[in-house]
C-alpha cells in the first residue's frame, strides 16, 4: 500500500505539469509524447527488443551476496499487478514527459548545443535521486547511474523524436527495480524477489553499481537497434 501511495503521488505533478502546459504554452502533456503513431510503433519495438534482453540478464548467475531471494509467493504478486502496473505507468510517464518531453524538447529549440538539452535535464534528473541519508557513501555513485540512465534516455528521444523509446526502456528498468527485484527493506513492498541486502550495505550496494551500469549500456545500445529507420 505505501509504494502504491508514492506512485500515486506523481499524478498531481502530472496535472500541474498540464495546467502549466495549457496556460503558458496553449499545449496539451499528450502532445509533448510526439506524434502518436510513432510513439506506440517505437514503444513496441523497443520493448520487443529489450523484454528478452532483461530476462536474459536477471537469469544470469550472481554471486552469494547479490544473488535474489523471494519475497512473496508468485500468486500474490500477480494479484497486486493489476494495480501496480497502471502506477508505475503513471510514474514512468510522468517522468519522462517532464524531463525529456518538456525540459528537454523546450531546451533544444532554444539551444543547439547537445550539452545543454542533454545534461541539464539529465544533471537535474540526477540530482533529484541523490539521497545521502539512504544511500549514505553510494550516494552520488547511485545519482551518477541514474544520471546515466538519463543521458540514454535523452539519446533515444533524440534519436527518435518521441518519447516512446524512453518511455518503454524507464519502464522496463523500473518494472525490474521495484515489481521484480528490489534490496530488502527498500521499496520492496511490491517486489517478487528481494537482494539479500538493504541500502545501509555499503559494500553490497557498491558491488551493484558496474552491474547496473551494465544492463543500462546493453538497453540503450538494444533500444537505439530497435529504432532504427
Amino acid at each position: 500500500m505505501a509504494i502504491w501511495v508514492l506512485l500515486l503521488n506523481f499524478a498531481p505533478l502530472l496535472l500541474s505539469l498540464a495546467i502549466v502546459l495549457h496556460v503558458l504554452h496553449s499545449r496539451s502533456v499528450v502532445a509533448l509524447l510526439g506524434p502518436r503513431r510513432l510513439v506506440l510503433f517505437d514503444t513496441r519495438r523497443v520493448l520487443r527488443r529489450a523484454v528478452p534482453l532483461y530476462l536474459v540478464i536477471f537469469l544470469i548467475p550472481l554471486p552469494d551476496a547479490l544473488a535474489a531471494e523471494w519475497n512473496m509467493s508468485l500468486s500474490a504478486w500477480l494479484v497486486l499487478l493489476p494495480l501496480s502496473v497502471p502506477l508505475l505507468i503513471l510514474q514512468v510517464t510522468t517522468e519522462e514527459v517532464l524531463f525529456r518531453g518538456y525540459l528537454q524538447s523546450h531546451l533544444a529549440a532554444r539551444f543547439s548545443s547537445p550539452l545543454v538539452w542533454m545534461l541539464v535535464p539529465s544533471a537535474l534528473f540526477a540530482f533529484l535521486h541523490y539521497d545521502p541519508e539512504t544511500f549514505g557513501p553510494n550516494a552520488l555513485a547511485l545519482a551518477g547511474v541514474t544520471g546515466l540512465f538519463a543521458l540514454a534516455a535523452a539519446d533515444l528521444t533524440a534519436r527518435a523524436g518521441n518519447l516512446g523509446p524512453a518511455l518503454a526502456l524507464h519502464f522496463i528498468n523500473n518494472v525490474v527495480a521495484l515489481l521484480v527485484t528490489s534490496m530488502d527493506g527498500y521499496w520492496d513492498g511490491l517486489a517478487l524477489f528481494t537482494v539479500p541486502y538493504d541500502p545501509s550495505n555499503v559494500e553490497a550496494v557498491r558491488a551493484s553499481l558496474p552491474i547496473e551500469v551494465l544492463v543500462i549500456l546493453c538497453g540503450w545500445l538494444v533500444a537505439r537497434i530497435a529504432i532504427r529507420r
